[in-house]
């Protein structure tokens, strides 16, 4: 039973592509949160840029008076139309601009590296819950041989050819080989509800897949880096827009209004349609520091990003250092964890034969299925851990894991 449950997880965990979980995870919450900043900064950027163009209005407004003096209408009526135009207005729209310009590419840069992250932690949960899956085979394997063996005692000891002791001691590892392989079989329950949190999709199947071998070459600057530094940026042109607030404005307004009055003893001198055109300029003269304060503020948050920007780019730097280191070791534990196996191997084939022609005990027989058991899983990790290995390098060298998967 536990081997036809083996091959039912088994052939329903290995078909899905690692990529087809990359593309599936990249329209989760969190990657359509970031297209939805992306697209209020575009809209934003394209509300300022309307703000050059005319603004027009229509009005109404009505009057009446109860007890009217010797110049009063009775009732009046005014309706229209007035159009508004800024010619210059101390460059706010422009350093508006600039500021909406820097948000809308921190926020482009930002979905970037979020799809990014995400690629590697899909690859990071998909290695591991292959991983726990292959735990489960090698000890469903050590379950199935603790089993044969103590089938085998039983029957000797029926006969008086085995003691009670050795009887014991194989039970009593059957019982913790079963606990662990529950414990895995859990653990790879939740790995897998994990994975499909992230992926967005119901995992049915998976299928083994690859990374290929990386080149070296120049590290790009990360997206994430490219974010804070517009993000920055931005803060920057808030700053002087907040510093403009000193400069003139100066805008133009024409406004058409129709006029209606009723019982009106100016009417005479009254017109009943009216062109105004108005000229104005207006500007700060003093604010008690409150502009010069808001730009220092600004620029003391600009240079607090700067600072993190400086830190991160080091960090960056030291990861994208860790990341070849972290090959070379994935490397070396494969040629130790592949001598290891082969090692145990035979190891393990020599003990049972000694052990079934009872030259050697069953201590020595389970302490040789334990190292098979070890070295199995250690060869598997080791090998997979490579594989994650290249896509960290891919993602600290700034390029997308998932391109590299084969």
């Amino acid at each position: 039973m536990r081997r036809l449950w083996l091959i039912a997880t088994a052939s329903a965990l290995y078909a899905q592509p690692l990529s087809s979980l990359i593309d599936s995870a990249h329209t989760n919450e969190k990657i359509i949160s970031l297209n939805q900043r992306v697209n209020a900064a575009g809209l934003n950027h394209d509300a300022i840029e309307h703000s050059y163009l005319p603004r027009i209005d229509a009005f109404t407004n009505g009057t009446f008076v109860d007890h009217t003096g010797g110049f009063d209408a009775k009732r009046s009526v005014a309706a229209g139309l007035k159009g508004e135009v800024t010619l210059f207005d101390g460059f706010k729209r422009e350093h508006a601009l600039q500021q909406s310009d820097a948000l809308e590419n921190s926020a482009r840069y930002n979905l970037s590296s979020g799809k990014k992250e995400i690629t590697l932690d899909v690859i990071r949960q998909y290695f591991e819950l292959q991983n726990t899956l292959d735990e489960i085979q090698t000890q469903t394997r050590m379950y199935d041989h603790l089993s044969a063996q103590l089938t085998r005692l039983e029957k000797f000891r029926s006969v008086g050819l085995a003691s009670e002791d050795a009887l014991m001691r194989i039970r009593s590892e059957l019982s913790h080989a079963q606990y662990q392989l529950e414990d895995l079989r859990y653990q790879s329950d939740r790995q897998k509800g994990d994975l499909e949190t992230i992926s967005n999709q119901k995992i049915t199947d998976l299928q083994p897949s690859t990374l290929m071998e990386p080149k070296l070459t120049q590290a790009q600057q990360l997206d994430s880096l490219k974010a804070l530094q517009y993000s920055r940026d931005a803060k920057r042109y808030e700053a002087e827009k907040a510093d403009a607030g000193f400069l003139p404005t100066i805008k133009i307004e024409d406004q058409l209004a129709y006029f209606d009055y009723y019982q009106d003893p100016m009417a005479s001198y009254r017109v009943n349609t009216q062109n105004k055109v108005i000229a104005s300029l207006s500007m700060n003269l003093l604010d008690f520091s409150t502009a010069s304060t808001t730009k220092q503020a600004l620029m003391a948050q600009a240079q607090a990003q700067s600072s993190e920007l400086a830190y991160a780019s080091k960090e960056a730097n030291q990861n994208f250092v860790m990341a070849m280191r972290y090959i070379e070791r994935s490397r070396a534990l494969i040629d130790a964890a592949q001598s290891a196996f082969d090692a145990a191997t035979q190891t393990f084939d020599a003990v049972t034969h000694k052990y079934e022609a009872r030259i050697v005990d069953y201590v020595t027989y389970l302490d040789a299925l334990h190292s098979l058991t070890d070295a199995t899983n250690r060869l598997s990790r080791a090998k997979r851990s490579l594989h994650y290995a290249y896509a960290t390098y891919y993602y600290y060298a700034g390029q997308d894991p998932k391109e590299f998967i084969q």
